[in-house]
This record gives C-alpha cells, structure tokens and sequence, in this order.
C-alpha cells in the first residue's frame, strides 16, 4: 500500500467522521427543540384550560354564594360559607400538593421526553 493511497483513506475516513459528527448533532439539536417545543405547547395549552376553569368556577361559586344567602337570607353569609369551603379545599391541596401535583407533573414529562413517538 503506498503512501497517497493511505493518505487518502485517511482523509475519507476524517470526512466521513467529520459527517457523521455534524448529522448526529444536527439530529440531537432537532430532536431537543421538537421535545422543548412539546413541553411548551402542552404547558400554554393547560395554563389556558386551568384558566378557563378557573373562570368558570368563579362564576359558579358566586351564584352558589348568592343563592346560599337568600335560602338563609343573608348574602355575606352565602359568600364566607362559600369562601370558607374553598379555604378548606385550598388548606387540603396544599397539605397533598406534593402526592397529587409532583406524579402528574413527573408523568407528563416523562411521556414527553422519554417516549418516542412511531
């Protein structure tokens, strides 16, 4: 074998590493933004289905409150048992944030990051 023939493989071995290299990293660098990407659309998609609900819950309490305080005929009334209840609501799910929210959160991801589509 002589020494341009060696050279030469060589260099088309360089190359094809050197290709290799680039279309790994431009392969991690897509697969990355598809799963940011992924992340980002199904945070902003529930941060607007909790909004809405949300919205809705307000609503519904506030005509529970009023309708509470005219069967016993004292509105403040209606609104502190109301508000009270959500206080409760509120002292539990802070109590069991971390059994209820932390499994919801890990899972979510985990599908998102871990499981790959076909």
């Amino acid at each position: 074998m002589d020494q341009k023939s060696l050279t030469d493989s060589f260099s088309g071995l360089w190359e094809s590493i050197k290709n290799y290299v680039e279309a790994k990293s431009a392969y991690y660098t897509l697969t990355t933004f598809e799963k940011v990407v992924k992340v980002l659309t199904s945070l902003y998609s529930s941060i607007f289905i909790i909004s809405a609900f949300v919205i809705a819950l307000i609503i519904i309490a506030l005509a529970g409150a009023v309708y509470i305080g005219r069967i016993i005929e004292s509105i403040e009334l209606g609104l502190l048992i109301v508000g009270g209840f959500f206080l409760l609501v509120g002292i539990v799910l802070a109590a069991l944030k971390r059994k209820i929210f932390s499994r919801f959160i890990i899972n979510s991801l985990k599908k998102t990051f871990f499981e790959e589509d076909l």
